[in-house]
């Protein structure tokens, strides 16, 4: 009985000495865990955690240089992001500065336009997108040639790239307003977001030309009742328009001039472009006749702050 003992104690000690040495053996390689030793793997298991990104399109980022990605941004549904990429949630380590808080956007300049008279049959032209040097620049000859003023909602990029344009909108007796500053859809935005398209714009468009314009007009014609209140609260004037020439997505010059042909009507606001894509030509072609048909019909054609 007594050599048993002896024996099963000696077996436990070899076992324990073969342990310590190689516990030791291997601290000098930065040491294995109790799970390799057992398990006889090489490389020790790692906990990766929940730390891999969704999936992105190619290299996340469109050729106009916005940021595209797909998935949950921490809303309840997933969609396609332009522009600026927030961290995701648990991203502790790349936590975004803290945005001041801007209450109100800056007082605008009050412009006093003259008025016609109540019996005159009243139509605008309005330019969305601009400016730039191609097809404002062209839409601003066939203004002067015609002796028309029209209304330019400009961009704040836009203006940040042209503001010579932008001058010579305004020099030129046309009416210009805010149409934020980066083209966002206002309705998917908070208060404070839709307040820093305005403002950056704003901040644009007073460097180029010295004034803070009255009239805005949100973009794709998304409006939402935050944005409704805002801009009362900040004695914005939000211009919409009611003929749209669709001239954007491709609609020819013929079929433009018979479209306003067909749809003016007294106090009409017909939507156009003078930058976007490269059917804006397309505008530019029709305009010299837009404005001889829209004459011909017994039409003054006026600034939208005239006819509002």
């Amino acid at each position: 009985m007594k050599k048993v003992r002896r024996r099963r104690f000696l077996f436990l000690g070899i076992i324990l000495t073969v342990v310590i040495m190689s516990l030791s053996a291997c601290g000098a390689k930065g040491g294995l865990s109790l799970s390799t030793l057992l398990t006889g793997e090489k490389n020790p298991i790692v906990d990766k955690g929940d730390t891999e990104k969704g999936p992105e399109t190619g290299s996340g980022a469109t050729g106009d240089g916005d940021v595209i990605i797909i998935g949950n941004d921490g809303g309840k549904d997933s969609e396609i992001i332009h522009g600026d990429v927030d961290n995701k949630p648990g991203d502790s380590d790349m936590e975004k500065p803290d945005v001041p808080v801007t209450e109100k956007l800056d007082e605008p300049d009050q412009m006093t336009a003259t008025k016609p008279g109540k019996g005159d049959k009243l139509i605008a032209l309005t330019f969305d997108d601009g400016p730039d040097k191609r097809y404002t620049t062209d839409i601003l000859d066939i203004l002067k040639e015609k002796g028309v003023k029209a209304t330019f909602f400009v961009v704040g990029q836009q203006v940040t790239k042209y503001p010579e344009v932008l001058q010579r909108i305004v020099d030129e007796g046309h009416a210009i307003g805010n149409h934020t500053n980066n083209h966002k859809d206002l309705s998917k935005l908070d208060e404070q977001q839709i307040i820093e398209q305005f403002k950056t714009a704003d901040t644009a468009i007073k460097e180029a030309i010295g004034i803070t314009p009255v009239m805005v007009r949100a973009p794709y014609g998304a409006v939402s009742d935050t944005l409704k209140t805002l801009l009362k609260e900040n004695h914005r004037e939000l211009i919409s328009w009611n003929i749209d020439t669709r001239d954007w997505a491709g609609t020819s010059s013929s079929d433009m001039i018979k479209m306003i042909k067909k749809e003016a009507k007294p106090n009409g606001m017909i939507l156009m472009h003078s930058f976007g894509n490269k059917h804006i030509k397309n505008t530019v072609h029709a305009l010299p006749a837009i404005i001889d048909v829209l004459e011909n019909m017994g039409y003054t054609l006026v600034t939208a702050d005239q006819l509002a």
